[in-house]
């Protein structure tokens, strides 16, 4: 029963998989199998962490915590660590993340259980990312990489291939990313590992999102679709609905999105993922803004926010109020928006989130341009910009040149604004950010034209058009011929 509730939640079948471990927990309790229950009780906080409910999921692994001590399982009691830590890393308490993960990995080296040790790493690995410290992710990464690799765990290497994938696109290393992705795609077609194969092709499909290859994109993501309906996994199907929701939306075409994010969405509401449910709000959310449909998309993201600040998920909770300081921008409510910026700004504080720090910073910097305060707006987009220098990552360095540039030809600087923008072009050819690259080319053109410079100003315009008819947006192309 154990192995069919297991099962049924790598299925995204929920009801299914509680249903099963609670015949099995009723079991064990009846036959005083002490041990079995503790197992029982892992993975019943193993599947409501994935629905999101994390109370519940910590006072099972805490009974199951209990129940291992007190028979002196060690490596029981370290893998209930593990999923401790890497449940309070989603509620943001990052420092009793690192208590429970050292911890584990304490136990695991002392018992000599390598795999067990990869993993804590892994773990280990996904704290130092929530905390934007990209150098010491990558560290704990390739250490977890070095041990699946000696002990012959050829699938736990695809796994954490997927892994330094995020990593490096966070990075802007975008051929990196595909390298990564293809030695993973390797070796989940060599095991036969279908549901992998999904995976990794959905991760393919976001990559070439980013890079504004949408065609290929598709192309991915369908393959995905189709493994994850031929395997019956609701979960992974749910996943790709909600990326080419993405992908359509990027392509102007806003109806496709939201018939993709619907579909999602309903899945998650089904499944009873309420995790997963905030996130389909908040990119419906997302969606409505750029529809102009301003009060629909205050709807869905305060959706999204009552659920997330109802699971104790302050990340999720973050993002959705940087989304509601989009939304605010975008009504002109300038108070409110930078009310909601404050919120996640003081949120990122307290975690001790660098990168998200960076991040919101870059919001507040494109609300003070919308504001006139252009000092404001230039201290703020200065502070994400050395940040994001400072951890490498390329793809954001760029963006904040980009926005740089901007300010400066608001200010009519146009020397600066044609540096910082060459500079952000530059950044864009690099990654391969095809879609950045004609959104830069766009604003030398409306640069080349404010100075007078009118063939060089057509020179970079059609260069944009040219990549967006190439891209297939069909959206922006149309707003490129405007």
């Amino acid at each position: 029963m154990r192995l069919k509730g297991t099962l049924f939640r790598s299925l995204g079948q929920y009801d299914k998989a509680r249903e099963y471990l609670e015949k099995a927990l009723a079991i064990k309790k009846a036959v005083g199998d002490r041990d079995g229950e503790a197992t029982i009780y892992g993975n019943l906080g193993t599947l409501f962490r994935s629905l999101g409910q994390y109370d519940k999921a910590r006072e099972y692994l805490e009974k199951a915590l209990a129940i291992k001590k007190a028979f002196g399982n060690r490596d029981g009691e370290a893998a209930i660590y593990g999923n401790l830590g890497t449940l309070v890393i989603a509620l943001g308490q990052y420092d009793k993340a690192r208590e429970y993960l050292e911890k584990a990995l304490a136990i695991q080296k002392a018992l000599g259980n390598r795999d067990g040790e990869a993993t804590i790493y892994e773990n280990l690995a996904t704290l130092f990312r929530s905390l934007g410290q990209h150098d010491k992710v990558r560290e704990y990464l390739e250490k977890a990489l070095a041990i699946k690799k000696a002990v012959g765990n050829r699938d736990g290497e695809a796994a954490i291939y997927g892994k330094l994938r995020t990593l490096v696109i966070a990075l802007g290393q975008y051929d990196k990313a595909r390298e990564y992705l293809e030695k993973a795609l390797a070796i989940q077609k060599a095991l036969g590992n279908r549901d992998g194969e999904a995976a990794i092709y959905g991760n393919f499909g976001t990559l070439f999102i980013a890079l504004g290859q949408f065609d290929k994109a598709r192309e991915y993501l369908e393959k995905a679709l189709a493994i994850q309906k031929a395997l019956g996994n609701i979960d992974g199907e749910a996943t790709t609905y909600a990326h080419l929701g993405t992908l359509f939306r990027s392509l102007g075409q806003y109806d496709k999105s939201r018939e993709y994010l619907e579909k999602a969405l309903a899945i998650r509401k089904a499944v009873g993922d309420r995790d997963g449910e905030a996130n389909s709000y908040r990119n419906l959310g997302s969606l409505f803004i750029m529809f102009g449909q301003y009060d629909k998309a205050r709807e869905y993201l305060e959706k999204a926010l009552a659920i997330q600040k109802a699971l104790g998920n302050i990340d999720g909770e973050v993002i959705i109020y940087a989304s509601l300081g989009t939304l605010f921008q975008s009504l002109g409510q300038y108070d409110k928006s930078r009310e909601y910026l404050e919120k996640a700004l003081a949120i990122k504080k307290a975690v001790g989130d660098r990168e998200g720090e960076a991040t919101i910073y870059g919001n507040f910097g494109t609300l003070f341009i919308a504001l006139g305060q252009y000092d404001k707006a230039r201290e703020y987009l200065e502070k994400a910009l050395a940040f994001k220098k400072a951890v490498g990552d390329k793809d954001g360095e760029g963006n904040c040149y980009g926005n740089l540039g901007t300010l400066f030809l608001s200010l009519g600087q146009y020397d600066k604004a044609r540096e910082y923008l060459e500079k952000a072009l530059a950044i864009k050819k690099a990654v391969g950010d095809r879609d950045g690259e004609a959104a830069i080319y766009e604003n030398l053109g409306t640069l080349f034209q404010s100075v007078g410079q009118y063939e060089k100003a057509r020179e970079y315009l059609e260069k944009a058009l040219a990549i967006k008819k190439a891209l297939g947006n069909r959206d922006e192309e149309a707003s490129s011929y405007g």
